[in-house]
């Protein structure tokens, strides 16, 4: 397992950030933020879909799967759409470090929401239009409901991040998240003796829960202090070098970090239940695409919150 998450593990970082680079590229020329970055998330959120949707079915629950597609996509392309419409009427500021974004992201929040109660308007039109007998709509509303809520609701908040408040603030869910999960694994590799919540996920630990957080509030000082001070001094960016405080870094790094430890523990709750180990097999050694990026849905709006109540500024 471990050979395989280093095997890919590598790649996928390093793709990530070159996709990051031309994306913020590109937009300085084009002035409308996500058009590299948009089309390989929504690509990764059809993959969220169709694994959340197999999940349900395996546990009894089978909502119209049609309607939960067509939820969560009008939902994000609609967040997009009202901020890369604001971006394109406005001049464009700093790429890397946006300090201008919550008029653009409270209004993407109205859209978004706008777009949310357009999603449960096409899951109830879709269940009548197949309703045949009593017994089980309610349970499959429900169930297209929570997969429109968690994969795109929270996905909402990754859009938001990059279209308001620039590509540092993506990077800087991704890379606080992901310390977390790091340091969490390799301490409880290591130093893991106490069971965290053995019921739902036997392998996590107490000493690594503890080490995630190190790991986490560490990769927050190290992006807020080191890496974008240091990418804004090089001109390759605009905006404002001025260092983040020590509330701003430690706190953003240590809820992010409890948001994706949850985050984490909620799409194992998921599968406990249904009795999946994995949401699928498309990556050895990760499972599913949601076993990758359970993390980043729960700290999505954590992360979000802190750029836009200026925490980390």
């Amino acid at each position: 397992m471990l050979f395989w998450r280093i095997l890919l593990g590598i790649p996928l970082v390093a793709g990530v950030t070159v996709l990051a680079y031309l994306d913020v590229w590109l937009s300085d020329h084009v002035q409308v933020r996500g058009i590299i970055l948009l089309p390989l998330f929504l690509t990764i959120l059809g993959f969220l879909c169709d694994e959340i949707l197999d999940l349900l079915e395996a546990g009894g629950l089978h909502p119209r799967r049609s309607t939960v597609w067509i939820g969560t996509f009008a939902m994000v392309i609609c967040c997009w759409l009202a901020c890369a419409v604001q971006e394109y009427k406005s001049e464009i500021i700093g790429d890397f470090v946006s300090p201008h974004g919550w008029h653009w992201a409270a209004t993407a929040s109205l859209v978004t929401l706008l777009a949310m109660a357009g999603g449960l308007i096409i899951v109830f039109a879709g269940e009548i239009l197949r309703y045949a007998r009593p017994g089980g709509t309610l349970i499959n509303l429900a169930g297209a409901v929570f997969a429109i809520s968690y994969i795109g609701l929270l996905a909402c908040f990754v859009i938001q991040l990059r279209m308001a408040f620039g590509i540092a603030a993506v990077l800087s869910l991704i890379v606080v998240a992901k310390m977390c999960d790091t340091g969490a694994y390799t301490v409880g590799r290591i130093f893991g003796t106490h069971k965290m919540i053995p019921t739902i996920s036997p392998g996590k630990t107490i000493e690594g829960f503890l080490g995630g957080l190190f790991f986490a509030i560490l990769g927050a000082w190290l992006w807020f202090n080191v890496v974008i001070p240091l990418a804004l001094s090089t001109n390759w960016f605009a905006g404002n070098s001025n260092r983040v405080s020590l509330f701003g870094w430690f706190s953003f790094g240590l809820a992010v970090a409890i948001s994706s430890v949850l985050g984490d523990l909620a799409a194992s709750l998921i599968k406990r239940d249904v009795k999946r180990k994995d949401s699928s097999s498309w990556m050895p050694g990760f499972g599913g695409f949601l076993d990758i990026l359970d993390s980043l849905l729960l700290a999505a709006p954590v992360a979000y919150a802190w750029w836009a109540f200026r925490l980390v500024s």
